[in-house]
């Protein structure tokens, strides 16, 4: 028998001291959410979270 496996995706935005500053369910999300806090772009990376889901 097969298993269903789904896979989550949470892209979040580190900060140059290693804090998560925001999260989002795409790249562009979470740029944009950067851009209204006033962050530019070398300011912040953008870690993948993928997580697997059994169902």
């Amino acid at each position: 028998m097969s298993e269903n496996i789904k896979l989550v995706r949470k892209y979040l935005a580190i900060d140059e001291n290693r804090n998560i500053v925001a999260e989002g369910n795409s790249w562009e999300e979470v740029k944009e959410i950067m851009k209204k806090k006033g962050y530019k772009r070398s300011q912040y990376d953008i870690l993948t979270v993928v997580e697997a889901e059994k169902s």
